[in-house]
């Protein structure tokens, strides 16, 4: 896919590439705290880190990775050399359970609630 994007010169999120921004480690996930909106939790402190996004959804269900790739060929370098899928990150795909289904039954508001009720510990 990123080779056909920087092939055909296709415009691209700048969230796809690597910058200094400030994120949370929480169960597993680097998540950005883009905004005051952001709900951290006790003991946690945004840590600025060089991440980028492999695939994009609903803020906090997206998971970052660190990475350095500031540039299309960087990205493909990466994912040519990395062992991880491209789509790893999601929030939706944590819970081997079913919930993951589940949520897809449902309209885009509601699921985004379930998964950010699941991400906080139903808090």
């Amino acid at each position: 896919m990123w080779q056909y994007i920087h092939l055909n010169d296709i415009p691209i999120v700048p969230l796809y590439l690597a910058d200094k921004r400030p994120t949370v480690e929480r169960d597993g996930m680097l998540l950005m705290v883009d905004d005051d909106l952001f709900p951290l939790q006790p003991g946690e402190e945004p840590v600025m880190r060089s991440i980028r996004f492999r695939t994009l959804g609903c803020c906090p269900l997206t998971g970052a990775v660190e990475s350095e790739a500031k540039t299309l060929p960087e990205v493909i370098q990466e994912t040519l050399l990395t062992t991880t899928s491209e789509r790893q990150g999601r929030a939706i795909d944590k819970d081997a359970g079913g919930a993951g289904m589940e949520v897809k039954k449902v309209s885009p508001e509601e699921a985004a609630r379930l998964i950010v009720d699941k991400l906080l510990g139903d808090a």
